[in-house]
């Protein structure tokens, strides 16, 4: 009778899925300390480990996040009283390494902190809630992103590219099981997750574009409030455009490592 054995030091490929929150940064929830906004998020992915340090992961995740100037602790933010939603996807790809070598085999290899950085394409779409509809703002333009010629700023794309960093740690908690923990933060090239990035644009030119009523209702709302006269005059500062804004992704995930079948053919021969 021939016999088989694991060969489990040959587990190099890993499918796993994650669980936990996604958090945004910007003009809106422009505290990083505060994690009020902090939404779920999901995603699933397979490693590739080219050895006990080293490993190639791709993954997809799925979550959101919003923000609300109205119960912000800044007067200014208060007064501004812009809001919005946006869910968030990703596809990426990065480079993980291990700080210690993790083995499912060795007692004493069983933990490992990581890090991580790598490339990711996501998508975004802000909206806002508006007399009980969500109404989406990139095709609003409402910092004048229609009419660039006049203001300067180009209509900003929901289809962009970040960077993901961050690290974790690791427990080899079988042969074949691994979980752990980790916190994933996205550069992004982009201002607008948040729609709120430069100036107030003149109500009278943003009314004459496309959709302009809406474009100006949503571009300030600070005369929905009763007791405030509208801060939104040409040129007015409605965000920080020397900062771009960010998101996260924070969770715990579970993987199950696929193991790589060796039988010893007749005689000692080698294996298939």
């Amino acid at each position: 009778m021939v016999s088989c054995s694991a060969a489990l030091s040959a587990q190099q490929h890993e499918i796993g899925v994650w669980g936990g929150l996604g958090h945004s940064f910007g003009d809106i929830n422009n505290s990083q300390e505060s994690l009020q906004f902090a939404e779920p998020a999901f995603g699933f992915f397979y490693r590739y480990n080219f050895n006990s340090r080293a490993a190639w992961y791709l993954g997809a995740a799925f979550g959101s996040t919003y923000g609300e100037d109205a119960i912000s602790d800044d007067i200014y933010q208060q007064t501004r009283n812009l809001s919005f939603r946006t869910g968030l996807w990703e596809v990426a790809t990065r480079f993980e390494l291990n700080f210690f070598p993790l083995s499912r085999t060795k007692k004493d290899e069983w933990f490992t902190p990581f890090v991580f950085a790598g490339l990711s394409v996501y998508h975004f779409n802000p909206q806002a809630l508006y007399e009980g509809s969500w109404v989406d703002l990139q095709p609003l333009g409402t910092e004048g992103q229609n009419i660039e010629e006049l203001s300067g700023i180009d209509p900003y794309y929901r289809y962009q590219v970040a960077i993901p960093l961050g690290g974790g740690v690791k427990f080899a908690v079988s042969e074949n099981i691994t979980l752990g923990l980790e916190v994933n933060w996205h550069k992004l090239f982009t201002d607008y997750l948040d729609d709120v990035s430069a100036v107030y644009m003149d109500p009278a030119i943003l009314a004459s574009t496309d959709n302009g009523a809406l474009s100006v209702a949503l571009a300030d709302r600070s005369a929905e409030l009763s007791d405030i006269v509208p801060i939104g005059r040409a040129g007015q500062q409605r965000g920080d455009k020397y900062r771009n804004d960010s998101f996260a992704f924070a969770g715990i995930f579970l993987s199950y490592s696929i193991v790589n079948l060796k039988c010893p053919m007749p005689g000692g021969g080698k294996g298939f």
